[in-house]
């Protein structure tokens, strides 16, 4: 009883406050301001496509810039033989540069430029 009320006022007073996930991984990076982009860095980029596949040569300027993108293709899942003909066009051109593409999720799709590979599931 005694060490139960020694440890339970421990546990009480320990209490994990209260996260908002959102706000906690809208708050994860770690530079402020707008970065100066350097050519020995290699940057990780997010582009969405819009509903006419805009965007495609934003892509494109990225990889050959040896930079990795995760694209966003959310808006043009309804639209499949657009997205498929962007698809083809983003692999042809991964396999001009030397790069690899790869499905991340069903809105996703991860780009990288030449020198890396993606490691697909094999399960």
């Amino acid at each position: 009883m005694v060490l139960k009320r020694i440890f339970g006022r421990r546990e009480e007073e320990e209490e994990e406050e209260e996260i908002d996930i959102e706000d906690y991984l809208d708050d994860l990076s770690i530079r402020e301001g707008k970065i100066i982009e350097r050519e020995d860095v290699t940057y990780v980029k997010p582009i969405d496509l819009d509903k006419e596949g805009r965007g495609v040569g934003a892509v494109i300027k990225e990889l050959e810039k040896n930079n990795i993108v995760v694209l966003n293709v959310r808006e043009l899942l309804s639209n499949k033989i657009l997205l498929r003909n962007v698809v083809k066009e983003l692999k042809e051109t991964c396999i001009d540069l030397d790069g690899d593409v790869g499905r991340v999720s069903s809105e996703k799709i991860l780009l990288v430029p030449s020198g890396m590979r993606i490691v697909h599931r094999t399960d």
